[in-house]
């Protein structure tokens, strides 16, 4: 049975996938942010309770993440999904942003989710295994023509540069890395409470990212994928 830890699932895209994966027949763990409810994630495993746990992580939070580690033991998995992420200021502007606030965004964006990444290589396989990265279009250089939301374009961009220092790390053991824009979402991050418009429901994205990574995961390489597979440019 193929296994996956996905990191931040307490909502949205992480709830969604936690969702697919576990319809998918796969044993699913999953963990949620101290403070939320982790009702619905419980809920995921109800037909099946022996193919789902339930885990507390703050990535933010190194203590919170050594505790996790700890939690976990000796479990392996063959996917680690890295979700978590944040929208940062509203005005996302270089000119009005504090340092209170990008150091917020660029902690929980980039280098919270390339660290707690590190910690949990260990729960991979000794060779070969996946580790996943939820990022966004936004964070290709390549692709930015348009212009626009310039914080959460460098926060994203900056997570992609960690990932590929990553990758030159692990790439001899047959490790996998998959990079992957989900779409702009329909869900409460990605509408930013319902003020901005979306490209595709969330049951589509989720079904599309889940087959992404069930397709790419023995690839050996590091891929940047969308939800429909396609490929994007760093």
């Amino acid at each position: 049975m193929t296994s996956i830890l996905i990191i931040a699932a307490e909502r949205g895209l992480g709830l969604g996938l936690a969702r697919e994966f576990f319809q998918r027949g796969w044993s699913v763990t999953v963990t949620y942010r101290p403070g939320a409810d982790p009702d619905n994630l419980h809920a995921v495993g109800e037909a099946d309770p022996t193919r789902l746990a339930v885990e507390q992580v703050d990535i933010a939070d190194p203590t919170s993440v050594d505790g996790l580690v700890t939690a976990l033991g000796t479990r392996r998995f063959d996917v680690i999904y890295q979700n978590a992420g944040i929208w940062g200021p509203m005005h996302q502007s270089v000119l009005k942003v504090t340092p209170e606030e990008i150091a917020q965004l660029f902690l929980t964006n980039a280098v919270a989710p390339a660290r707690i990444m590190r910690r949990l290589l260990g729960h991979l396989p000794e060779k070969g295994g996946t580790l996943v990265f939820m990022s966004s279009l936004r964070g290709s250089v390549a692709e930015n023509v348009e212009g626009g939301i310039e914080l959460y374009r460098a926060s994203k961009a900056a997570l992609n540069s960690l990932t590929r220092t990553l990758w030159t790390e692990v790439k001899d053991d047959a490790r996998t890395m998959l990079t992957i824009h989900p779409g702009w979402v329909n869900t409460e991050m990605g509408t930013l409470g319902g003020t901005v418009a979306y490209e595709i429901e969330l049951d589509e994205s989720v079904k599309g990212v889940a087959a992404v990574v069930a397709r790419h995961v023995n690839d050996r390489e590091h891929l940047f994928l969308d939800w429909e597979d396609r490929p994007i440019a760093w």
